[in-house]
């Protein structure tokens, strides 16, 4: 299970915070109860010494003065019961409880000790008050059940315990709070990542702190890496595209040269086949490297800037409107009078359509038949979008190869000529510039193929 540093952080902010709180009241429950007893003893010791005012001696015997005598008199302070207990040096009650005991051996003198007295717990205190005219000391025992300090260190641990409860979640809120502060740089990178296309590999520009800064320079130095190694792919293909080119050509043009001089009529056609062969190479060469480059991970967004597709349909219409004159089709453009601002590469954009016209011009007649049709080219608004569509009066494509046409290498008739990459060109620059591609039978049975580009706003544009 895969947890977040939030979840984390909270957690061993939590674990601490949870074990504190209960160590905290048992501490504090150990010092109260230590300053309470010292305070009711206090006022213990000071009940007991109020009996020396009441201690007399006469007849030659000590005697205790209990008039206007009450309990409350003795002033501890406590909320439980008191009991007392007074005896002269040869052991005779003097007033009190005769059966509140002592503490035998636990204290020999002065002192305070834990007793039970009528099913009560007692805290007592002894003490021995020197009375004058008497040889010897009277003993005075005063005790006091428990429930008073016991009630006093409840409501100390209560209010104790709230104040806890209340500072610990005062803590967490503040800990939630920095730690929600700590980590939005990274928020904030991640954000910046999410809103940016596949294809934008610029720097991350985030202002980050510097713990988050060392993160910041690794992916924009993983960033430059992957330009660098896209760019070198498009070089490569570059490349290879050049040598093969090369070689092909001027084998092209050796079976020409070889094919005029010539007089035998089967080498004739076996050098004629020949070039026919490098026609199809040269063709699949250019196909290869157009696919290459229409590749949408290779695709610069950022370079995309803003085109009319009326001037750049009119351009590509053009350049194969000979080509598509020679073998008896017609080319037909139809657009309407206003512009259409796309962000494109309008090289790409002529990849495309010269593309779809070429596959109609080679394709529409089928495996066993020229295409002697017209080709429909159409540049309408749909929508708020621009719609680019090629249509013609063919054959068509079976529905169950509808899916696949646009796959590379991918031909609904193998015998057929071609590279099987045009619609997949086609499909590649629509992708790269977040186009729709659109495939189905046309009114008169052919293939319609349209993409639909997205307009530029007159508000985009002005910004």
């Amino acid at each position: 299970m895969i947890q977040s540093v939030r979840s984390h952080l909270i957690l061993w902010f939590i674990i601490p915070l949870t074990l504190m709180i209960p160590l905290s009241l048992y501490v504090s429950q150990y010092v109260l109860t230590q300053r309470i007893d010292d305070s009711f003893d206090s006022m213990l010791r000071m009940g007991a010494e109020r009996f020396e005012e009441r201690l007399f001696v006469a007849e030659g015997e000590v005697r205790i003065n209990m008039l206007y005598f009450s309990v409350n008199s003795l002033g501890t302070g406590g909320q439980g019961k008191l009991f007392y207990r007074v005896r002269d040096a040869q052991g005779r009650l003097l007033t009190g409880f005769e059966g509140l005991q002592g503490p035998g051996d636990l204290l020999e003198g002065e002192g305070f000790y834990n007793t039970v007295f009528a099913g009560t717990d007692l805290r007592a205190l002894r003490l021995f008050i020197p009375v004058r005219g008497a040889t010897a000391p009277v003993e005075v025992i005063v005790a006091e059940s428990r429930e008073g300090r016991e009630h006093l260190l409840q409501e100390f641990l209560s209010n104790l315990l709230v104040i806890n409860v209340g500072l610990g979640i005062s803590a967490l809120l503040i800990a939630l709070f920095a730690i929600h502060q700590g980590l939005s740089p990274l928020k904030r990178i991640e954000s910046a990542l999410r809103k940016r296309s596949a294809h934008d590999l610029s720097p991350v520009e985030e202002k980050v702190p510097a713990e988050v800064s060392a993160l910041v320079d690794s992916i924009n130095h993983l960033m430059v890496k992957i330009r660098q190694n896209m760019q070198h792919i498009q070089q490569f293909n570059a490349d290879v595209s050049h040598q093969l080119r090369t070689p092909i050509s001027e084998i092209r043009v050796l079976a020409e040269m070889s094919e005029k001089q010539c007089d035998d009529p089967q080498l004739k056609q076996q050098l004629r086949a020949i070039r026919k062969t490098t026609d199809y190479a040269s063709h699949t060469t250019q196909q290869l490297l157009k696919y290459a480059k229409t590749k949408s991970d290779l695709v610069d967004h950022a370079s995309l800037a803003v085109q009319d597709l009326q001037p750049v349909c009119h351009e590509a219409c053009a350049r194969l409107l000979n080509r598509v004159l020679q073998r008896g089709q017609e080319l037909e453009l139809i657009a309407d009078e206003r512009p259409f601002p796309v962000r494109c590469d309008p090289i790409m954009v002529q990849w495309l359509l010269t593309n779809l016209i070429d596959n109609a011009s080679v394709h529409a007649g089928g495996a066993d038949a020229d295409y002697q049709g017209l080709i429909r080219v159409r540049l309408t608004e749909q929508s708020g979008l621009a719609c680019l569509s090629v249509e013609d009066a063919g054959v068509g494509i079976p529905d169950e190869a509808m899916q696949h046409v646009t796959e590379r290498f991918y031909r609904v008739n193998r015998d057929e000529k071609g590279s099987g990459l045009g619609l997949a060109i086609v499909s590649q620059v629509a992708q790269s510039h977040g186009a729709q591609l659109q495939l189905r039978r046309s009114s008169t049975g052919g293939l319609l193929v349209s993409v639909l580009f997205p307009l530029v706003t007159d508000q985009q544009l002005a910004q």
